[in-house]
This record gives C-alpha cells, sequence and structure tokens, in this order.
C-alpha cells in the first residue's frame, strides 16, 4: 500500500520557521522527505533549522523575508522555484501577539500583530496560491488558534487576527478547489513554544490554562508535526476549508 504521509520530491514553504512551531513543522515535513525553503524574518533567519534539516539528511535552504510586503514574498516565491522547480506545500506559520486589554492597545501594536498574523498569511497565500493555482495541484495550511474561535482576556488583536485567519481559509478553499489546490489551517491552543515558556513562568496563569483543555496540559512543540505532515500530504486529500483544532480538548469543554 502506498504511504499517504510520504513527501519525498515535494517542496514545502514555511514561514514562521526561525522557532517555535514553525521550525518543528519545517523539521519535521523535512524528516517525511519534503524539501524545505525555511523563511525567517529579516531579523530571525532560519539557519538554525536548515542546519537540523540537513543534520538529519534532508535538504533545505533558508530564506529572509519580510511577509508583510508583497514584493519581498514574490521574491520568496520566485527563489524557492530557481531552487527546486515546483511549490507543493505552503504551511504559513508566521506570528506575533502583543497581550494587552483592547483599552490599552496602542494603534500602533494593533498593526503589527494584524499585519504579522493576517496580512502576512495572506500576501504569502495569495502568491504561492498563484504559483499552485496554475500547476493545478498544492496544498495551502495556514497558522490559525483557538482563539480564532474562543476567547481570553488580552488577546484582542491576536485574537481578531486568527478569526480572519479561518475566515480567509475557508474563501480560498472554495476559490482554488477547482484547481486541485486544498487549503487548511491548524488551530492550536498553547504549547511549550519559547514565548508561551516565558509567560509560564506565571504560575497562576499556567495553572488557568492547564484547566482549561480536557487533557489538563499544554502541547509539547513537536506535536504540531503530525497535524502539518497530515494536511500537507495526500492523507487529506478530500479535505479543504477546516480548521483542525489541536487544542488537548479546549474547544471541547
Amino acid at each position: 500500500m502506498k504511504n499517504l504521509f510520504d513527501l519525498t520530491g515535494k517542496t514545502a514553504i514555511v514561514t514562521g520557521a526561525s522557532s517555535g512551531l514553525g521550525q518543528q513543522i519545517a523539521i519535521g515535513v523535512a524528516a517525511y522527505g519534503a524539501n524545505v525553503v525555511a523563511v525567517g524574518s529579516p531579523r530571525h533567519g532560519a539557519e538554525s533549522t536548515i542546519e537540523e534539516i540537513k543534520r538529519r539528511g534532508g535538504d533545505a535552504i533558508s530564506l529572509q523575508t519580510d511577509v508583510t510586503n508583497e514584493a519581498e514574498v514574490k521574491k520568496m516565491v520566485k527563489q524557492s522555484l530557481d531552487r527546486f522547480g515546483t511549490i507543493d506545500i505552503d504551511y504559513n506559520v508566521p506570528g506575533i501577539n502583543i497581550r494587552k486589554e483592547a483599552l490599552e492597545m496602542t494603534e500602533e501594536e494593533w498593526n503589527r500583530v494584524i499585519n504579522t498574523n493576517l496580512k502576512g498569511v495572506y500576501l504569502c497565500a495569495k502568491n504561492i496560491g498563484e504559483v499552485m493555482v496554475k500547476q493545478r495541484k498544492g496544498k495551502i495550511i495556514n497558522m490559525s488558534s483557538i482563539f480564532g474561535t474562543v476567547c481570553m482576556k488580552k488577546q484582542i488583536a491576536y485574537a481578531t487576527s486568527k478569526g480572519g485567519i479561518n475566515q480567509m481559509t475557508k474563501v480560498l478553499a472554495v476559490e482554488w478547489a477547482p484547481f486541485g489546490v486544498t487549503v487548511n489551517a491548524i488551530a492550536p491552543a498553547y504549547m511549550k513554544t519559547p514565548l508561551v515558556r516565558q509567560v509560564m513562568e506565571d504560575i497562576s496563569w499556567y495553572e488557568d490554562v492547564k484547566k482549561r483543555n480536557a487533557m489538563e496540559r499544554l502541547g509539547e512543540p513537536e506535536e504540531i508535526i503530525g497535524p502539518a505532515v497530515f494536511l500537507g500530504s495526500e492523507a487529506s486529500s478530500f479535505i479543504t476549508g477546516t480548521i483542525l483544532y489541536v487544542d488537548g480538548g479546549w474547544t471541547a469543554l
């Protein structure tokens, strides 16, 4: 029987690949055979990610791109095609969060979160999707969050951006289904990335968050790999417009 999760010969772009969930996805899909374009921000490249991929025998390149700038996104797409010839999978992972209540958040802070989390994902999906539509095949996976559906205090800009990603994912899925392109999203709860580990030092916050999901714990970063490989592989060939929750049962309670 064919291995439906085999990504050998596929090329995957992973934005936000410098650290956290993006880094885990890049390393994970490479382990399943994909060639990887690991994209970091202009300030934080993804060299450590490709070093790990190559150490494990994979093929990868690192690019630095401001995903909020369409000219830079177009350049990133061209560089990826020049190197690997095709783009088969696109993981749009870049994201930031500024934890403030609505009355405390400045316009500059709001714009920074929305531009990175929503505009950046849109520009990558749009320009990579254009390539996939012409190829008449491809898989796009956007990084959402449980906060696109549920809410907590001090998540006003972040939750708004992730709710937008959910709707963007569905619209693109409908528009591009006739061209063989699937568009889905992964919506994790809190996972122990470097940024989350910082706020875990607040014991009361940490205990509260653990109790919000059925498994009463935070996710481990590598637990994002399975869902990412699934949605990027032939195993999910009849799935599009779906938000896959990776949340330990948070949204079930």
